[in-house]
């Protein structure tokens, strides 16, 4: 076709390691979560929301877990508190995405 050319494929720089399988070195991706705090936990950790970034993979367990190692009071509201993921309740072992939005929830009473 006019206007069209073939260009020849370029030659890659040989490498000691070249190969379909050869290892990859993991990338570190950074995940940043939004952290929702309601009723008395937001007092206890002075703020209703905060963005946090890690670099690695962690779950919800570990991120009450970081919360409470900052803010000591926390812990014992641990076996109450229920968690959501998304706006959807979740299991602490749930694990975390970049973007991610987690709600800590304390026990309501009343009537």
């Amino acid at each position: 076709m006019p206007g069209l050319r073939t260009l020849d494929p370029m030659p890659l720089a040989p490498s000691l390691t070249a190969g379909y399988n050869s290892p990859v070195t993991p990338v570190s991706q950074t995940i940043r979560v939004t952290v929702l705090f309601f009723g008395r936990l937001k007092e206890l950790t002075g703020h209703a929301e905060h963005t946090l970034e890690f670099s690695d993979a962690a779950t919800i367990e570990q991120l009450f877990a970081l919360y409470a190692a900052r803010h000591p009071e926390l812990a014992k509201y641990r076996s109450s508190v229920v968690a959501s993921r998304n706006q959807e309740f979740a299991a602490w072992d749930t694990p975390l995405h970049s973007g991610d939005e987690v709600a800590f929830l304390p026990p309501v009473s009343g009537g």
